[in-house]
């Protein structure tokens, strides 16, 4: 932990005994008869205080005294809304995926890694369900995402031709290009795209190569009835010069051993198999078949791989720079290259 992290917690703790904390005097009640006991529960608050207050405020709410100006603001734990939850999108977070955000952080975000003791993260935890009603009903929790063995061992080549044409192409795939960018040029994604359909594109939507700004389900406003009114909206990562959160760098220390390209895999696995609670982002575990989707990990993993390099910067010069597009003829017997349309990668 820095000197400034150590900062951070001292003043924390000194604020937190001045913040007018309530005790708990009962069991708190959660969805399927389950409770958290008054000692845990107390002992969780005292806890959050002094770790996470800071940041996240007394209430929870993501306003604390720390958190004026951080991007992106730290969680508002009152909403029960979290980005990596370990189970289908937007569905309540597994205490293991609550307990490996406060382990690893979230890379390239204020949210650093915290040497929190076990003993006191197992208090955390609970008290955190304290926060939103939502931990009240048993409709909002999901079922963990199981990561299946991977398919592509040894065959990374393939695997990464196969996740090339799941990310461009939605037909057999995922499209993932209709929100975040594409890495292929026009003439790759048309050739893709007549493999999946028969067809060719037969145009491009502008800006295909960059990232399209979507709603979002964190309130930016509300109205008088304490409903929201307006939506945060959020810009889908560019692998090429964006962190992904919940994939450290190869080689960094995570929960004290070496990050592994393996580990990364599975880090990015249940990230895209889950999807991103409050995001536009879906659950792709189910929709896909797992070697697509693992065949898309391995793709997504070779961006972040090229993230900052010259390489990445020489792709991006190169998809930048083609000429306009001219869609090639349609294939005999099957239709035109305008009616392809309806199949292409458009946003």
């Amino acid at each position: 932990m820095t000197a400034l992290r150590y900062a951070f917690t001292f003043v924390a703790a000194l604020l937190a005994f001045g913040c007018g904390q309530r005790k708990f005097t009962e069991p708190y009640k959660l969805a399927g008869n389950k409770s958290v006991d008054v000692k845990t529960l107390n002992d969780g608050q005292d806890a959050f205080m002094l770790y996470c207050y800071a940041c996240h405020g007394e209430k929870g709410d993501g306003m604390g005294p720390a958190s004026v100006g951080m991007r992106p603001p730290p969680r508002n734990f009152t909403r029960g809304l979290f980005k990596f939850a370990g189970v289908e999108a937007g569905k309540l977070p597994t205490d293991e995926a609550l307990d490996r955000t406060i382990r690893r952080g979230l890379y390239g975000t204020p949210m650093l890694p915290w040497d929190v003791p076990v003993i006191e993260r197992k208090d955390i935890i609970p008290y955190l369900k304290t926060l939103s009603p939502r931990w009240q009903s048993e409709e909002e929790y999901g079922t963990p995402i199981e990561i299946s063995p991977d398919p592509w061992v040894g065959k990374s080549g393939p695997a990464l031709e196969r996740g090339k044409q799941v990310y461009h192409v939605a037909v057999g795939g995922a499209g993932c290009s209709g929100c975040h960018p594409a890495y292929a040029t026009r003439a790759e994604i048309s050739q893709m795209t007549q493999k999946a359909t028969g067809e060719p594109v037969a145009e491009f939507a502008e800006g295909m190569y960059q990232s399209m700004l979507r709603e979002s389900e964190y309130p930016l406003s509300y109205d008088d009835k304490g409903e929201m009114a307006k939506a945060y909206q959020i810009l889908p990562v560019d692998f090429l010069t964006q962190k992904i959160k919940t994939a450290p760098p190869l080689g960094t220390l995570v929960d004290g051993v070496e990050y592994t390209a393996p580990m990364q895999r599975e880090d990015l696995y249940r990230t895209i198999g889950a999807g991103i609670g409050g995001a536009a982002m879906p659950q792709w575990k189910g929709a896909l078949p797992e070697e697509s989707l693992w065949a898309l990990v391995y793709y997504v993993q070779s961006l972040v791989a090229l993230r900052g390099t010259p390489a990445a910067y020489e792709l991006r010069r190169k998809l930048e720079s083609q000429p306009p597009w001219t869609p090639p003829a349609a294939t005999e017997g099957k239709g035109t290259a305008k009616d392809s349309a309806d199949n292409a990668p458009k946003r």
